[in-house]
């Protein structure tokens, strides 16, 4: 796969915009949600996220837990967590193969992780 710059040239083609954001990483909106693209400090992994989904207060404990772990078991590749501030995150971690393509995979992740979004949604809605 190629490098950083790259990747967030496929982004911007993808989505019109990235902006650099340190430490957070790459600034990019997708449906009107906000995403963020890193590099790992290993150099085969790329980490795709949507930092804050809802506010994990907005649910009932029970309700939402129910979905964040049907949501985690029927999407691939994703994982839906509740931070330490209360959000909701999305995140994609993708191990990088010799000979994969950006143009390729990084539309995949942005689809998969909007996809994911309305499907938590709905879960809960």
């Amino acid at each position: 796969m190629e490098n950083e710059f790259e990747i967030v040239e496929v982004i911007k083609r993808v989505c019109g915009n990235a902006e650099y954001m340190p430490p957070l990483g790459w600034h990019f909106m997708f449906n009107e949600r906000h995403f963020f693209y890193i590099k790992s400090n290993g150099r085969d992994l790329i980490r795709f996220y949507i930092p804050h989904l809802f506010n994990a207060s907005d649910y009932g404990e029970a309700r939402l837990a129910a979905a964040i772990n049907e949501t985690n078991r029927n999407v691939k590749y994703i994982k839906a967590v509740v931070l330490d501030c209360g959000s909701v995150s999305l995140g994609y971690d993708h191990k990088i193969v010799a000979g994969e393509q950006s143009e390729t995979i990084v539309p995949h992740i942005i689809n998969a992780l909007d996809f994911a979004s309305r499907y938590l949604i709905d879960k809960l809605n």
